[in-house]
């Protein structure tokens, strides 16, 4: 599949098995018929596909998998014996919900990374059904042994929201594989984003402000890297404001392309809408803008501030004019750009994803 999910997951499992433990991964055996996110799984990781109701349906088969996957866990943790059962949260799913079951059952560690606490508000039906999906929700989590989530923000978030225990929350941020990305010396005036376009990242934002950038950088690129459910809307606007030579939407990336295209910018553009998601976030995508040593802007109270750091690394904004006014100013400072990526890849070296694994193991030992 794509997306970040299946991105963390596929590193911290490869960081695992590159460093000698042997892994193993259960998975429901879904139908995807969007891009696959298709990476060399090292050969300490053993991946079992669990046979899941309603497979051609993935909202459903995502709630109908808890069973299976959980008969399948137990059988396999009597076989070999477990050190821990790792699993990633997401709110509507009940992959986390047999995660834990199943360590309960054997008598092991249950670890839970959360990234996305909860969805954005919702009313009506769809309202009823996010109560429902919490009920489930909280049980995973009062059920883990620790919830590893990516800053303070988000453990406030859990903490409140689930009614969780502070002393199962433990502060453990996303990852990059820095060896992937690359530095340049020979930028152009490319501006660009990589990730899925969801309504929260904000990139209408930026497209409305290109106009009056390219009044002051007649030659200003911007660059889209992804796919998603904003994909018309953005296209639309682009006609609409007569931009389209300055804009390139270049969809679905394969992963290891995507250092090549960051290495030829000169911004990377994080969230530039503050929303329940994005607040204090930390997308993959900024560890690998800094990771090729990008200065990054993003709007006010998205990213944490060891990630951006206001006038070091890249900006926060709060508005339109500050956003076209900043990327007018790194696009004519070539000097600019080149000291603030020095020092985002200066401060991502503390998130290269051996060190963050090393923390998931000393938690899970801890317990």
């Amino acid at each position: 599949m794509s997306g970040g999910g299946p991105v963390v997951s596929f590193e911290i499992i490869n960081t695992l098995a590159s460093m000698g433990h042997k892994v193993t991964v259960l998975t429901p055996n879904v139908t995807w018929t969007g891009k696959n996110y298709l990476p060399r799984i090292h050969e300490n990781v053993k991946v079992v596909r669990v046979e899941t109701p309603s497979k051609d349906n993935l909202k459903v088969a995502a709630r109908r998998c808890k069973n299976n996957l959980q008969k399948i866990g137990e059988q396999l943790g009597k076989e070999t014996r477990f050190d821990f059962i790792f699993t990633i949260f997401h709110p509507f799913h009940l992959v986390p919900n047999a995660a834990v079951s199943c360590a309960k059952k054997l008598g092991i560690p249950a670890i839970v990374k959360l990234d996305d606490a909860v969805y954005e508000k919702s009313s009506g039906i769809k309202s009823i059904q996010r109560r429902i999906e919490k009920v489930f929700a909280s049980k995973s989590l009062h059920a883990a042994t620790k919830i590893l989530v990516a800053n303070q923000n988000t453990k406030g978030i859990v903490h409140n929201f689930y009614n969780v225990q502070n002393e199962k929350l433990v502060i453990v941020p996303n990852g990059v594989n820095i060896s992937l990305f690359k530095k340049s010396h020979n930028r152009k005036r490319i501006v660009i984003f990589s990730g899925m376009m969801y309504y929260h990242r904000g990139l209408d934002v930026l497209l409305g402000v290109i106009p009056n950038i390219l009044k002051h950088v007649h030659d200003a690129k911007f660059v889209l890297l992804g796919d998603g459910p904003e994909m018309s809307k953005l296209k639309k606007i682009v006609k609409e404001k007569g931009i389209e030579s300055s804009v390139e939407f270049k969809g679905w990336i394969e992963r290891e392309e995507i250092p090549n295209y960051l290495e030829e910018a000169s911004i990377g553009i994080g969230p530039l809408k503050l929303t329940t998601v994005t607040s204090q976030a930390l997308p993959i995508k900024v560890l690998e803008y800094m990771a090729s040593s990008l200065p990054i802007i993003a709007k006010k109270g998205t990213l944490p501030e060891d990630v951006l750091v206001d006038n070091k690394n890249g900006y926060f904004i709060d508005s339109e004019e500050e956003l076209s006014k900043k990327i007018v100013e790194l696009l004519t400072n070539p000097e600019l750009v080149n000291n603030m990526g020095k020092i985002s890849f200066e401060m991502v070296q503390k998130f290269s994803w051996e060190s963050i694994v090393n923390s998931i193991l000393e938690i899970s030992k801890s317990n």
